[in-house]
């Protein structure tokens, strides 16, 4: 799906969510984490962990931390 269709799907989704019961199975977790109650990660067939979006964050996502050094540039000697 296009990136406008996706987010409308997801809108509708949202609406139509309550009270029922809706699977799916998606390999983008920004879209299990927008629109799964209950979020369960499936490895080769099988489930391995399930749970909220904010517990599967707590207990799995480690992070990543991204360290930048900015060096002088060397300039070259100017000749006259």
């Amino acid at each position: 799906m296009d990136t406008t269709t996706r987010r409308r799907f997801w809108e509708m989704l949202k609406n139509y969510k309550k009270d029922r019961i809706i699977i799916l199975t998606t390999h983008y977790m920004d879209e299990a984490d927008i629109l799964g109650d209950l979020i369960c990660i499936m490895a080769e067939g099988e489930i391995q962990c399930c749970g909220s979006s904010l517990f599967l964050k707590n207990r799995f996502c480690v992070g990543y931390y991204l360290t930048i050094a900015k060096e002088q540039p060397v300039l070259a000697p100017q000749i006259d």
